[in-house]
């Protein structure tokens, strides 16, 4: 068994069906796959996006479910490695939050992981990218994406640099690989991946865990296209619909080698 604990926000969400898709052709044993996603998904506070709201992921009910889970792998002595990926870190910028606050945040979940010895991949912002925008890109980008953030683009480009100094810092204390993203993974769109590059994006991403490969050929039989394709509606552990909070029991997917968690 392996687990994998995903954290972010509209990347991961966009790609996640691949993602699962390659953690377990890249497997050989049975995965458990615990993820914090969603578009416009905040580290640290509720985040919402038309008529959905999730909480933040330091305070969504993966990090219960992950001691749980590490407590009763000790117990049974049973070897089960954690890989681990945070990613989508610039959301909160836009949101307003300070970089000091997302930087503790980043903290609070390197520690939780660290705490059970999970071996860590964090991304960096995409600054080559975001340097490239244009102040009409940037705000033609933040009215599509976030149309309730003010943050200007001069503010936004300064604050983006220092939180990626300050990743390099926090990473280097917990001993976290620092991948810095491609620029040619981004078109005019700053901050998401291009279609025709997130198989390449992510392989290489994912290939970056100590021990971990992705399997240059899909030998192993894979879920089928519904199943993947049921993974991107799965029910998340909580989250607020049209204003009414719904609660909804993980794994949320269970299959013979194969679990999916949502929070």
């Amino acid at each position: 068994m392996r687990r994998f604990v995903l954290l972010g926000a509209s990347n991961l969400t966009a790609a996640f069906p691949l993602i699962v898709d390659r953690l377990h052709a890249g497997c050989e044993g049975s995965i458990s796959v615990m993820a914090a996603l969603g578009h416009g998904r905040s580290y640290g506070n509720w985040s919402r996006v038309l008529f959905r709201g999730l909480p933040g992921i330091v305070g969504c009910r993966l990090w219960d479910d992950f001691s749980e889970a590490a407590r009763t792998d000790c117990e049974a002595s049973t070897d089960c490695p954690t890989l681990a990926l945070l990613t989508d870190i610039g959301n909160d910028l836009i949101y307003g939050a300070p970089v000091e606050t997302i930087l503790e945040w980043i903290d609070v979940c390197l520690d939780r992981l660290k705490s059970h010895d999970a071996e860590v991949i964090l991304t960096r912002l995409p600054m080559s990218s975001i340097e490239r925008l244009s102040s009409f890109r940037f705000h033609l980008t933040r009215t599509l994406f976030f149309p309730n953030s003010r943050i200007g683009w001069r503010e936004m480009r300064d604050r983006a640099g220092e939180l990626n100094q300050g990743l390099l810092d926090v990473a280097g204390r917990y001993n976290a690989r620092v991948i810095e993203p491609s620029a040619s993974w981004y078109g005019f769109d700053p901050i998401h991946i291009r279609w025709s590059r997130r198989a390449e994006a992510w392989s290489e991403l994912l290939s970056d865990w100590p021990g971990f490969a992705i399997a240059d050929d899909q030998s192993r039989t894979a879920p089928g296209r519904d199943t993947l394709r049921g993974v991107a509606n799965l029910r998340p552990a909580e989250r607020r619909w049209f204003g009414r909070t719904q609660r909804t029991a993980q794994p949320a997917l269970r299959l013979d080698d194969l679990t999916v968690s949502l929070y």
